[in-house]
């Protein structure tokens, strides 16, 4: 009896330690800051969509993040943030009987466009991620959840030439297209949500070198626009640093 009392009196005094060691520092508090790479694109890609001509990140798209993370214990922890994050690219294909609004010489067109066409994408979101945060090791961490994020800025434009639109349906009245613009901006929806996912290898005590996806799984237009015919989706990646304040 009395070694298992003195048996007793130890574990729970190892478990005491453990336990105040774990809530000595139960919350984390970082900034992080990077660049984000990546497209608002149709998946898989569509038979329209013949040729990828040329793809160009903007040279300003910045991510910047505060997160506060909850430690359960020495390993794992819930994230929660708030980011501002600029995400947007320009493209140039060719398209064949592509279903699309156009306008030309003050006249709008509605029907199946062949040709070429550029595509600029400027939108800024306000996105609120919640992650599973698990540590490795002392270097390592990887997280995983979701996010919710706002459109507050938004910029969907571009044109289409060197072409032919027929109204209505590729059976349809032809007219020749040697430019003409499209700006799809308010069809967009003010809110998406996805999946969210990062990585992070600590190189000194605060600073740490951090990746992160996000992909969406809303479509970005509203369900009743027919000015695009498929469904499309942010998907980007960003990469920066971590600093722990």
């Amino acid at each position: 009896m009395r070694y298992t009392i003195l048996i007793l009196i130890s574990a729970t005094s190892i478990l005491s330690n453990i336990n105040a060691q774990e809530v000595i520092h139960p919350w984390e508090f970082k900034i992080n800051a990077g660049y984000n790479i990546g497209g608002t694109s149709p998946l898989p890609m569509p038979v329209e969509v013949r040729k990828i001509e040329k793809y160009s990140p903007p040279l300003f798209a910045p991510h910047v993040a505060f997160e506060a993370t909850r430690r359960f214990n020495n390993k794992w922890g819930l994230t929660a943030g708030l980011s501002f994050d600029y995400k947007g690219f320009s493209v140039k294909d060719s398209v064949l009987n592509l279903h699309t609004e156009i306008k030309m010489n003050d006249k709008t067109y509605i029907g199946t466009f062949t040709g070429h066409n550029e595509t600029k994408i400027k939108n800024s979101y306000m996105t609120i991620p919640v992650m599973a945060s698990y540590h490795i090791s002392d270097k390592w961490l990887v997280q995983a959840g979701v996010y919710a994020a706002y459109l507050y800025s938004s910029g969907f434009s571009g044109t289409a030439s060197n072409g032919y639109i027929r109204e209505g349906d590729p059976t349809g009245d032809k007219t020749e297209v040697n430019e003409a613009s499209f700006d799809f901006s308010d069809e967009l929806n003010k809110f998406d949500f996805g999946l969210q996912a990062a990585g992070e290898r600590g190189f000194s005590k605060r600073f740490a070198i951090r990746g992160q996806l996000a992909w969406g799984l809303t479509p970005v237009f509203h369900s009743d626009f027919t000015g695009v015919p498929f469904k499309m989706y942010n998907v980007y990646g960003t990469v920066g640093v971590s600093y722990k304040l």
